[in-house]
């Protein structure tokens, strides 16, 4: 939606001036934000499907269900066992 001209040169006026009063802050807002780190992303990513795997767990024990708990195990201890990977070929290299 495009603002009518008058509003538009008003907008643009403001801007102006808030680069003249304050540099360092027109810098700022002017700044793409800043993307998440992919070691974050990983890391979150990782926090989740162990959480996913301990539910799994007391999903099958709730159910007595013992595939269930073997799933949720099996995905909790794997990533557990990924991180820890991660970690050693980290500090090796």
């Amino acid at each position: 939606m495009r603002l009518p001209d008058r509003e538009q040169q008003e907008l643009d006026e403001i801007e102006r001036r808030l680069a003249e009063d304050d540099p360092k802050l027109a810098a700022k807002l002017t700044r793409p934000a800043p993307r998440v780190p992919r070691r974050t992303l990983v890391v979150a990513v990782m926090l989740l499907a162990y959480a996913a795997g301990l539910i799994v767990v007391m999903t099958g024990v709730t159910l007595s269900s013992v595939v269930l708990v073997v799933l949720g195990a099996c995905v909790a201890f794997g990533v557990f066992a990924w991180f820890v990977v991660r970690v050693w070929r980290g500090h090796r290299e």
